[in-house]
């Protein structure tokens, strides 16, 4: 009979306990991720906490880092930084090992990610640790997918490609497919209606530091050719938003500065051409099937580091799968004025230009895109690891 009357106690006590996930994300691409995650699995009623940003927070139960915090770019600036990262990893590890979350979710920064990981695991941390947007293996450091493998439970690759890296070291592998694919394609075909050019500036103040001197020298370039027709639109970020307008105030040509998602959706069908910043930003250009030139800058000693461990010729993720320019680069050594001028120049003025960058996106995009909503992946296969762990 008191056998009877324990099992039935913990059974009621299993049935009513409150799941908890700890969710880290420091990064803007990452953030977009977890919101959207976020948005999906809080019909299971899960209590959520962790790190991220101004999306996601809305579904945090307790917030203990913004991704704001994470501006580090690039090897140099990183290691100027570790000492900050190393404290904020051990409180996070801390507040983890206290509140006995039943899920970990890493997304994206997968240097930081696995650090937390390997010491939560370390700590004797006993349940399930995912990572959402696998390291670039296939491009450089290889030997990460067999780390990761150590202390990882499981990876979600928005690449199909991405899976064998890490079966191979035994780590369970999911394919989601990438975010992308929730955005919608625009009618490229129209482009002589569209007036706007976009400037896509990064989403770290470091990386606007950085590049926004050579989107100036784009802005002089349209004002001094008298390109009329064009209007110039940055959409950006909450946290970025009041730099941007102060860097632009002074513009002569009609700017139109946004972090409103819904305004910026409907600003995107009358893009004619994007300058962008290498990274995700210029993959969800290339959904929107506008023609776009990509740009970007390490620091110098960075540069210099990074030339004797990567070995790949490219910077933008099309070109680096296809080994070929389909997407005009103008990066680190050759981003000067001349070049990027010279680049920006063809964007805007050869159709032939424009119409083969796009014919080629159009036949890579299916190489990101699963058959299903990233997200509803996502929050199935979560739903399923929580309940075989509880």
């Amino acid at each position: 009979m008191l056998t009877k009357i324990k099992y039935l106690f913990l059974l009621v006590v299993k049935l009513t306990k409150k799941i908890k996930i700890f969710i880290c994300c420091t990064e803007q691409s990452g953030e977009n991720i977890s919101y959207n995650l976020c948005k999906k699995i809080r019909k299971y009623n899960y209590q959520i906490d962790g790190v991220g940003g101004n999306l996601s927070k809305n579904y945090f139960t307790n917030k203990y880092y913004d991704i704001s915090i994470f501006k580090s770019l690039g090897l140099v600036e990183i290691l100027f930084s570790i000492p900050k990262y190393l404290k904020i990893i051990n409180n996070l590890t801390k507040k983890i090992l206290k509140n006995d979350y039943d899920l970990v979710i890493c997304i994206d920064s997968p240097d930081f990610n696995y650090q937390l990981a390997k010491k939560l695991k370390k700590k004797g941390f006993k349940k399930s640790i995912i990572q959402i947007v696998a390291p670039t293996v296939w491009a450089w450091r290889k030997g990460r997918a067999k780390k990761f493998a150590k202390y990882y439970d499981e990876i979600f690759t928005l690449f199909s490609f991405e899976k064998n890296y890490f079966e191979i070291e035994g780590l369970k592998t999911t394919f989601i497919g990438h975010p992308i694919s929730s955005i919608k394609s625009i009618n490229y075909y129209n482009n002589q209606e569209k007036n706007l050019i976009a400037f896509l500036p990064g989403s770290r103040e470091n990386e606007i530091n950085k590049l926004f001197p050579y989107y100036e020298y784009i802005y002089n370039y349209l004002l001094k050719s008298n390109q009329n027709r064009f209007s110039i639109f940055i959409p950006t970020l909450p946290h970025l938003i009041n730099k941007i307008t102060n860097l632009t105030k002074n513009w002569k040509i009609k700017t139109i500065v946004s972090d409103n998602i819904i305004q910026n959706e409907k600003l995107y069908e009358k893009v004619f051409a994007s300058v962008t910043c290498s990274g995700t930003a210029s993959l969800e250009i290339s959904k929107r099937l506008i023609p776009q030139i990509v740009l970007y800058k390490l620091n110098k000693l960075t540069y210099f580091i990074f030339s004797f461990l990567i070995k790949i010729r490219f910077a933008n993720i099309i070109n680096i799968i296809n080994n070929k320019m389909i997407i005009e680069e103008v990066v680190n050594r050759n981003l000067n004025k001349r070049n990027l001028i010279i680049s920006f120049n063809k964007l805007i003025n050869d159709q032939k230009f424009r119409d083969t960058q796009i014919f080629n996106i159009k036949k890579n995009l299916e190489k990101f895109e699963s058959s299903s909503d990233p997200y509803e992946i996502c929050a199935k296969r979560i739903r399923e690891i929580i309940s075989k762990a509880t």
